[in-house]
């Protein structure tokens, strides 16, 4: 493997010197959740304020992304939440991961808080790294999960619940 030097210290030849791939996407408006339970998020659009996706992007169909290149890739989602009519035990969200093409899928990494009262807001902010090694099969979708009744922020043109897909290194 090449190497280059940074600060007299040596690197990867494929070192990326700045982001090459980086997407946001928030669900297409706010999402009231009427139950109880894990619920994927299907209605997404790409960030629409002030950003431009890095590289190609990802693709997404019915809240499943599907990755643009191989690579070490860092997953964030962060979820503006708040209880609807009371106390909440757990409000957060979940990434969930595929590496057969979506037949199932791992709830990889999962972030909660709870509610005092009706309207408390929680902001879980989950991170997860993985080395995405063949982009035919895997997959990524984000989901909710509530005790109860609560409201999801996502207001165009506000990052208030987003999902971040950023490549870090090649495999």
């Amino acid at each position: 493997m090449g190497l280059t030097r940074l600060n007299n210290q040596a690197l990867p030849a494929d070192f990326a010197f700045g982001t090459t791939e980086l997407d946001v996407w928030q669900p297409n408006g706010d999402i009231t959740v009427t139950g109880s339970g894990v619920v994927d998020i299907t209605s997404l659009i790409r960030y629409p304020s002030l950003w431009e996706k890095v590289g190609t992007g990802m693709t997404e169909s019915s809240g499943v992304f599907t990755f643009p290149s191989t690579g070490k890739w860092k997953l964030t989602f962060q979820v503006s939440i708040a209880a609807n009519g009371g106390a909440r035990n757990y409000m957060g969200g979940i990434i969930r991961l595929s590496s057969n093409s979506g037949s199932s899928y791992t709830n990889y990494a999962q972030g909660y808080n709870g509610a005092h009262s009706g309207g408390a807001y929680g902001y879980p902010h989950i991170n997860v790294y993985v080395d995405v090694t063949d982009v035919s099969t895997f997959r990524a979708k984000f989901a909710y999960n509530t005790d109860a009744e609560a409201n999801i922020h996502a207001l165009s043109g506000e990052m208030n619940t987003a999902m971040i897909f950023e490549k870090i290194a090649s495999t």
